[in-house]
């Protein structure tokens, strides 16, 4: 909204000015003050996009309030209304951040043109917002996404993420999203789901083929609203798409580098990834990633590196690595990382090993860091899980 704000300690000049700019197309509000203490009082209140003020008033003149608005409301256009006598006064103003000098009597032509030019300007300058909004928004999720496939944030990007206390991730489970049509469809879901967790905090979401991922930065981790956003949201997509809607929780975290695992934790507590919807439907994979899978299965207590995989089968690394994740909707390093876990689980459940037994077990050589993993993923601590005889499967 477009806010004039009139001073002039004179009713008779200070009125007119009101009754005339109120009729301009995109004026919002037009306020006015008799003096400059007044006009500080609504500036510390308001947001005011044009400030046209006479020169000398009781209390604070006019110089005074334009100091006031250039240090405490630098995005207000500020017009000082001045006499010819006032002429040396008014030159004085043009110090203190002033946009121009009005003579009086002011006329409605005049009075119009200022009011279109500071229009403009307040129109070109949101939009330049608007424009940066939207930029930051596309790489913090262009970053997130990175994140979720365990790519770390480059350190040029770090002022991107938010202030946050928590992070909160869900995933959406759907049908193909690429099989709703057009791509308006997909940026209206992306753009109710933004809208909605915004309410919480910073929201981002993330789309893939079949996963709609929402990550959450928030100063105040409130569970109970977050829940209820995730229920009415999910609720929401079914309705709105007519499909079938899961939701997979993928906890919270005060360490951004968790997101890769939160991501996996959702994955799984939805029993979702390509692998098991190919498997379900019959199709096949080809050749070269039935061996990759074959080669993890096999070498997943070991270094069970991508590298060494492509270096055997003389395909470039970086092709395999985009090719697997297109494949099975994961990236090397998360089904590797799930692999691991659900063979722990039963190395937990089956024998009396060590903690550390177990780890070693699985491929990892730090029990703390196979610990903080598990937890991350599973919801809970390694020997909990044990203890509970795995009832607690996230």
């Amino acid at each position: 909204m477009f806010t004039v704000l009139v001073v002039d300690d004179e009713a008779n000049v200070r009125q007119p000015v009101c009754r005339t700019l109120s009729r301009f197309d995109g004026v919002g509000e037009v306020l006015d003050a008799s003096n400059g203490l007044e006009a500080m009082a609504v500036l510390e209140q308001r947001n005011v996009q044009l400030l046209i003020t006479d020169i000398r008033m009781p209390a604070a003149d006019g110089l005074q309030l334009a100091e006031y608005a250039r240090e405490n409301s630098p995005e207000t256009d500020v017009y000082v209304l001045t006499g010819h006598a006032e002429f040396d006064y008014a030159q004085k103003a043009m110090q203190h951040g002033v946009t121009a000098y009005l003579l009086k009597p002011l006329s409605k032509v005049k009075l119009q043109e200022v009011y279109i030019a500071s229009y403009e300007k307040h129109r070109r300058r949101l939009e330049s917002e608007q424009v940066n909004v939207i930029r930051e928004r596309a790489l913090l999720e262009k970053r997130l996404h990175d994140l979720l496939q365990g790519v770390p944030v480059p350190t040029f990007d770090e002022g991107l993420i938010p202030p946050y206390e928590k992070v909160m991730l869900v995933s959406f489970s759907t049908k193909d999203l690429r099989s709703l049509g057009e791509a308006s469809v997909r940026y209206f879901i992306r753009e109710c789901a933004h809208e909605a967790f915004s309410r919480l905090g910073t929201a981002a979401v993330c789309l893939e083929d079949r996963l709609i991922t929402v990550v959450l930065f928030t100063e105040r981790c409130d569970q109970e609203a977050w829940e209820r956003e995730v229920q009415e949201t999910s609720k929401w997509m079914a309705a709105k798409l007519r499909i079938e809607v899961k939701t997979g929780y993928g906890g919270a975290t005060r360490d951004i580098g968790d997101l890769s695992m939160m991501y996996i934790r959702s994955m799984m507590s939805l029993g979702f990834t390509e692998i098991t919807r190919k498997e379900s439907s019959g199709d096949s994979f080809p050749p070269i990633i039935r061996a990759l899978l074959g080669y993890i299965h096999k070498e997943y207590a070991g270094a069970a590196n991508l590298s060494d995989f492509a270096q055997q089968y003389q395909i470039n690394a970086n092709y395999l690595s985009n090719l697997f994740h297109q494949e099975t909707g994961m990236t090397y390093t998360q089904y590797l990382t799930q692999h691991r876990l659900t063979e722990a689980k039963k190395w937990l459940r089956e024998t009396n090993l060590k903690i550390y037994e177990v780890c070693e077990k699985v491929g990892y050589k730090d029990p703390a860091y196979f610990s903080r993993i598990f937890k991350t993923i599973e919801g809970i601590a390694p020997g909990v899980y044990r203890s509970a005889d795995g009832t607690f499967l996230i």
